[in-house]
């Protein structure tokens, strides 16, 4: 695990709750998501833009955290959940990538979208 002072962000993950639809189908519920805080290092690896009929601005963050919520629970991040971070909204890209040390679980590496206008 890394020491929190080397993680010096703290960051909000929500995960959505699940609801049926009217076809039956379940379905994500934002209405009903559930928020845990972390420690962790966020960093910036692309920024684009997209000019094709918007004004949009992409960015592409990378999150590394400590396996463990800042309340000291498991961690669990799945591609549906977003993350928080001063202001911002950011999309999980694919699952969590955990990385051991040699043995143990010693942190995850959480790919981020950010996407404005």
């Amino acid at each position: 695990m890394i020491p929190d002072d080397l993680l010096p962000h703290l960051l909000d993950v929500e995960h959505p709750g699940r609801t049926t639809d009217r076809y039956g189908n379940v379905v994500d519920d934002w209405s009903t998501s559930t928020h845990v805080a972390v420690q962790g290092w966020m960093q910036q690896n692309t920024g684009t833009e997209d000019t094709d009929q918007r004004d949009a601005q992409i960015g592409e963050w990378l999150l590394m955290c400590n396996p463990w919520t800042a309340g000291g629970t498991p961690l669990t991040v799945h591609g549906s959940a977003r993350v928080h971070w001063h202001g911002q909204q950011f999309e999980v890209i694919g699952p969590a990538g955990p990385a051991y040390e040699p043995a143990e679980l010693h942190h995850y590496e959480i790919r981020l979208k950010t996407v404005e206008g």
